[in-house]
């Protein structure tokens, strides 16, 4: 006979069923957030344990990995018959330009300073480039305030530099600083938000995360297999992810009264930290028995969202 779901199983399948999550996204999602923690490689056996209950079967994962790789996120390693992935330099670059906004956000203190590329006019056939670089720009933050002018509320001048460089384009770009000087007078770059950035889209994507994962958070218990925990870490956050690597992180000056992402963001803290220690206790069973590649905890782990609390229901119940 078998057991009766609990509301965190059935919340979790119905998550599944409503919107299953990419097997590409979601393995760069548990390289970064889980693997890489622990050393970053993982046997290709392995991963497929972490993910088929997660709805993604065998045969997408081996073609989305192998599409990682040609992308130059992942890089591989034959053993024998065996593969051990994990993040390539570039990955690992990405990874990291990522986790300030998936883990941190936007700093409470604005001091009106603004980063800005200008994108002049080059070349006959420059136009998949400028495409290109447009791209890079907007995922990275940066609203389009008049053609070829990009901008955002914060110091972004490492990350454009290593979008100009990595598309080759340093030449063609010019990167400035600025500070508004209206006062109040006329037009105010804030008063183009609208324009540049979808932040009513943005909003209405942490409303859909707190209306799923609010339920989640009061159906997670102490009582929760290490799986269960895994997968709802892990599917928190990568649904997590997915909405901040779109939000601009403007500071909060210019945001909308009562803006959803703040309250997005405690939930999804709480609820990483609610399952962190029995998500782990999952991972040491899959992946520990093999002590040489899979290694001890990062201590910046504990550093993220705010750091973690010592009153996760894991640590209560051998309090």
């Amino acid at each position: 006979m078998q057991d009766t779901p609990t509301p965190l199983q059935r919340l979790i399948h119905a998550l599944l069923e409503r919107d299953p999550p990419r097997a590409k996204s979601l393995c760069v999602t548990l390289l970064g957030d889980a693997i890489e923690p622990h050393g970053g490689s993982i046997w290709l056996s392995d991963l497929i344990e972490l993910v088929t209950p997660l709805g993604i079967n065998e045969r997408l994962l081996r073609t989305s990995v192998f599409r990682l790789v040609a992308q130059h996120w992942l890089q591989s390693e034959r053993h024998g018959r065996r593969s051990l992935y994990r993040l390539s330099d570039q990955g690992l670059e990405l990874t990291r330009q990522a986790s300030g906004r998936i883990y941190d956000g936007s700093s409470e203190q604005w001091d009106g300073d603004w980063t800005l590329v200008i994108l002049p006019r080059f070349g006959n056939g420059s136009m998949d480039r400028r495409g290109e670089l447009r791209r890079e720009l907007i995922w990275a933050g940066f609203g389009a305030i008049a053609p070829g002018v990009f901008a955002l509320p914060r110091d972004q001048t490492t990350v454009a530099r290593k979008v100009l460089d990595k598309l080759k384009l340093n030449d063609h770009a010019l990167m400035l600083g600025a500070h508004e000087l209206n006062h109040s007078k006329g037009l105010q770059i804030s008063m183009l938000i609208s324009q540049c950035w979808d932040l009513d889209g943005v909003a209405q994507q942490y409303e859909s995360f707190c209306t799923t994962f609010g339920p989640m958070l009061a159906s997670a218990t102490a009582q929760m297999r290490p799986s269960q925990a895994f997968a709802l870490r892990a599917l928190t956050l990568h649904e997590w992810r997915r909405i901040v690597l779109h939000d601009p992180q403007l500071p909060t000056q210019m945001l909308p009264t009562n803006w959803p992402g703040h309250k997005a963001r405690e939930l999804c803290g709480e609820l990483y930290w609610t399952v962190f220690e029995l998500a782990e206790e999952h991972l040491d069973q899959v992946l520990g028995q093999d002590p040489v590649r899979y290694q001890p905890l990062k201590p910046y782990v504990l550093q993220r969202f705010g750091g973690r609390p010592d009153t996760t229901p894991a640590a209560m119940a051998t309090a």
